[in-house]
């Protein structure tokens, strides 16, 4: 299950910063700042980031 829905990839003034615009699953809006070379890259950075806080909640939230 997809936990966000990319809206919108934008570029900022400062070069190779990008701007993700994106919907949680309970639908609130959120934006993430990323450091890329373009907009696909700027994709697959900030999924990439999404993956490691999705690992370390889960690491976190499981009992030894």
């Amino acid at each position: 299950m997809r936990n966000y829905e990319v809206i919108s990839i934008d570029p900022t003034d400062q070069m190779n910063h990008w701007v993700i615009t994106y919907r949680t699953a309970n639908g609130l809006t959120d934006k993430q700042s990323v450091v890329a070379i373009d907009s696909n890259d700027a994709f697959i950075v900030f999924r990439n980031q999404m993956i490691k806080e999705a690992k370390a909640k889960v690491k976190f939230i499981k009992p030894k």
